[in-house]
């Protein structure tokens, strides 16, 4: 990714999510992100889903609201990498800015 003169490129928290996120793994899963988001402190997040195989209506929630949460904790908080699955589940719901992609080419 090219940086912008003035941006801070650094990230203070690299989180990876891997495997499945739906229903039966999506407390788990947001209990985790809380819990990385905290160590971020004003600083950049960074979430990569590029090993996320698979999400469904309830990962997505799981996504949305540890993206509000990162919001009010990190100085920057960004969504990285997605399977075409993934990809299609953030696209087709019109989610993309609300979790910090921007325009989608960020996928």
């Amino acid at each position: 990714m090219a940086g912008q003169a003035g941006q801070d490129m650094v990230v203070g928290c690299l989180i990876r999510l891997r495997g499945e996120l739906d229903l039966m793994t999506a407390d788990g899963v947001a209990v985790g992100l809380r819990a990385a988001i905290d160590t971020a402190v004003r600083r950049h997040a960074r979430l990569d889903l590029a090993q996320l195989r698979f999400m469904d209506a309830r990962g997505l929630a799981v996504l949305l609201g540890a993206a509000a949460y990162a919001r009010t904790r990190c100085s920057r908080w960004d969504v990285v990498g997605a399977c075409a699955q993934v990809a299609r589940v953030i696209a087709v719901t019109g989610a993309g800015r609300a979790l910090g992609i921007g325009d989608a080419r960020g996928l």
